[in-house]
């Protein structure tokens, strides 16, 4: 059963509705200074809560890359910019399609969003379908917001709690969950949320990064057995559930989620890839470099050869992507695209 969590405590559960882990009375951590985790009874005159550092290796190997490749020279005043959208959806060999997926772009700003639902029957469907729409209706409502990350915090725990009042029905709460990956760019700047373990990539030249970390059982036992509270053994006998979520849309009381703190400026070329675990779980880093970089002419292109790429396999999860590349204008853009995948 997905519920909220108790207090001082976090749940985890795996893929599938019902299968929980062990509770573990730990605090969250998140990715350096690039994320934060926010504190669902923090008021808006309360001091904003302090990230605190995971000591992954590859988490602090990606915060030193970003401060090298992605604070860059914004673009010279008076310089039009555009953003090209990509997005595609495949089912897989599932028997229904989970994920939701939007893409917009209009007049030198976007919004993407991946979301990945689970839960029984028409649940996972559900959620990811709530999740998206009360982001991206919030967006369009409140687009002149002055405090992007302040936006995406409040918007993520609404999120939260409307998919957790879902209803079945029989009148029980429809107990489903999904994972929210969003970016917004305006203005040159790349603001994003994470919640789960669908990934955000950052694509400059031929590197790939990472920006978000999954939120898994796996971060969990890291942090364990380094700190010595387990041993090595006991890692290894825990490790077959390492993937349980520790975070998702629909929990209730929502706190351990990555947002940036503040926008980091885009140069021309950039390339942002959302991605549900499907792609990753099936292509791996290079691979997926390899597609978009053979197919980036387009990014519509390139997104449907990436589902493209996993279509077919055995056992293939939901997969679902969304692209966007900054740059200069191009002049076959009309301005305004939009791109909704069911």
């Amino acid at each position: 059963m997905l519920g909220r969590k108790k207090a001082g405590k976090k749940t985890t559960r795996g893929r599938q509705p019902g299968a929980f882990c062990q509770e573990l009375d730990v605090q969250p951590e998140q990715l350096g200074a690039l994320c934060e985790a926010p504190e669902t009874q923090t008021g808006p005159d309360d001091p904003q809560p302090e990230a605190v550092t995971r000591e992954l290796t590859e988490a602090k190997a990606v915060t030193r890359q970003l401060a090298k490749k992605v604070m860059a020279p914004q673009s010279p005043a008076g310089s039009r910019s555009g953003i090209e959208v990509g997005t595609s959806s495949v089912i897989g060999s599932r028997k229904s399609q989970q994920d939701a997926v939007f893409g917009y772009e209009a007049n030198g700003w976007a919004i993407g969003i991946v979301c990945d639902g689970m839960g029984g029957l028409c649940g996972g469907e559900i959620a990811s379908r709530v999740a998206l729409k009360s982001l991206a209706d919030a967006w369009f409502t409140q687009r002149d917001v002055a405090d992007i990350p302040g936006f995406l915090r409040r918007e993520a725990i609404s999120a939260d709690e409307k998919v957790y009042l879902q209803e079945a029905p029989d009148g029980r709460r429809l107990e489903a969950g999904t994972t929210m990956v969003a970016v917004i760019v305006r203005q040159g700047e790349l603001y994003w949320l994470s919640v789960g373990d669908s990934k955000l990539y950052f694509i400059r030249g031929q590197e790939l990064l990472s920006l978000n970390i999954e939120h898994n059982y796996r971060l969990e036992l890291n942090t364990m057995l380094r700190q010595g509270k387990i041993t090595a053994q006991e890692y290894a006998a825990e490790e077959y559930r390492a993937e349980a979520l520790t975070s998702y849309v629909g929990m209730g009381d929502l706190s351990l989620m990555d947002i940036s703190p503040r926008g980091y400026p885009l140069r021309d070329g950039d390339i942002l890839l959302l991605a549900s675990d499907g792609l990753y779980r099936s292509l791996s880093e290079e691979e997926i470099l390899t597609t978009v970089r053979k197919n980036e002419k387009q990014m519509q292109q390139a997104a449907d050869a990436l589902t493209a790429a996993v279509a077919g396999r055995k056992k293939q999860d939901n997969t679902s992507v969304v692209l966007l590349r900054y740059g200069k204008e191009r002049s076959n853009s009309s301005g305004r695209s939009a791109h909704l995948r069911r």
